[in-house]
C-alpha cells in the first residue's frame, strides 16, 4: 500500500470491555497496520484504569480521554473524532465492539476505487457486518451479508432501521446499491469529515438515516460491500451504555426527533443539514418511500 493510501480509522468508545480486543483484531488483520491512523474517544468509567496503558502500547494509537460522566453521547463524540482528521485520503468509521477479517484494509480500499474508476465519484461502502459471539470467537462469528432496511418509524419518522440477508449474497461480485448507511462501519474518502459532519444534536437513534440523506444530497453514493469484512457486536452486556448512566438522555432524545423533522423537512442547510447537489426528493425516490409520514 503506498503512503497515498492512509486511513484515519474513528473509534468511539463508551465503557466497553470489547474495545482492547477490537483495536487488537483491527491492527493485526491489516495488511498495512503502518498506515492506520486510529483515534479513538475513550469515554471510560471508574473501572477502566488499566485500559490505557494496554492502548498505548499500539503506536498507531492516538487516544483522546473523556470520563464517562462529561460525554454527551456517541455522535457529540464522532464529531470530535471527525474534528481530528488530518488529510488522510480515506477514513472509516467503527465501533469499539468488532473482530475483522485478514486484509480488510486491501480490501476495502480496493472496492472504493473499483467504484471510482467506474464514475462514482464519492462512494461509500458500509454496512451491518454480521454478528460474533465474543464468549466464542472465532466460532461464533456469522457469515452473511446484509442490506440495511427500514424497520420502524417513530411521530412519522424513518427512525429505527435494520439487516436483511442479501439473498445469493456469495455469488455478489460487486458493490451493492445501498439506501442507507452504518456508522459502525462506514468508508469513503477522507474528504468526507468535512463534507458530512456528524450532527452531535441526534443523540442516537436515526443517525445513520441523517447521515445517508445528507450525504446524498451532497452527492454521494452508497454501497454495501459484497464480500464481508467483519463482524460487529450487537449484545449490549458487554459494555454499559451512555443512556444507562445518565439520565438526561430522553431530553436529549426529544431534541434529536426536533432535529431529524428540520432535516427530513429541508430545514436544516449548511454545515449540519442537506446539501445541494440532489433534493430530499431525489433521495425519498430512491429508497422508495417518504422520510416522514405527517404524523405526530
Amino acid at each position: 500500500m503506498l503512503d497515498g493510501r492512509r486511513v484515519y480509522v474513528q473509534v468511539p468508545a463508551y465503557r466497553d470491555s470489547e474495545l482492547l480486543v477490537t483495536i487488537q483484531s483491527l491492527i493485526e488483520t491489516a495488511s498495512h497496520p503502518d498506515q492506520l491512523r486510529i483515534a479513538i474517544a475513550w469515554q471510560y468509567g471508574p473501572d477502566e484504569s488499566h485500559v490505557e496503558e494496554q492502548l498505548r502500547r499500539y503506536d498507531r494509537v492516538e487516544l483522546l480521554k473523556i470520563p464517562a460522566c462529561e460525554s454527551q453521547g456517541c455522535n457529540w463524540a464522532r464529531r470530535l473524532l471527525q474534528n481530528g482528521w488530518s488529510g488522510e485520503p480515506y477514513t472509516l468509521f467503527i465501533d469499539s465492539h468488532h473482530r475483522f477479517v485478514m486484509g480488510w484494509d486491501e480490501q476495502i480500499i480496493g472496492m472504493y476505487e473499483a467504484l471510482r474508476l467506474n464514475g462514482i465519484a464519492k462512494p461509500i461502502l458500509t454496512a451491518y457486518l454480521p454478528p460474533y459471539n465474543p464468549h466464542a470467537d472465532p466460532q461464533g462469528r456469522t457469515e452473511c451479508l446484509f442490506k440495511i432496511h427500514v424497520l420502524e418509524r417513530y411521530q412519522g419518522l424513518v427512525f429505527r432501521l435494520t439487516g436483511h440477508a442479501i439473498p445469493n449474497w456469495q455469488r455478489l461480485n460487486s458493490p451493492v446499491r445501498a439506501h442507507f448507511t452504518s456508522l459502525h462501519f462506514l468508508f469513503s474518502g477522507g474528504i468526507f469529515n468535512k463534507d458530512i459532519p456528524v450532527d452531535p444534536l441526534i443523540y442516537f437513534f436515526a443517525d445513520e438515516v441523517a447521515i445517508a440523506l445528507r450525504a446524498y444530497t451532497h452527492g454521494y453514493d452508497i454501497f454495501h460491500p459484497h464480500h464481508n469484512l467483519g463482524w460487529h457486536l450487537y449484545d449490549r452486556s458487554t459494555r454499559v451504555t451512555h443512556w444507562s448512566d445518565h439520565p438526561a438522555w430522553r431530553k436529549k432524545q426529544e431534541l434529536s426527533y426536533e432535529r431529524l423533522r428540520l432535516l427530513y423537512g429541508g430545514k436544516l442547510r449548511g454545515h449540519d443539514g442537506i446539501g445541494s447537489v440532489r433534493s430530499i426528493s431525489d433521495y425519498e425516490h430512491y429508497i422508495g418511500m417518504p422520510l416522514s409520514s405527517g404524523e405526530s
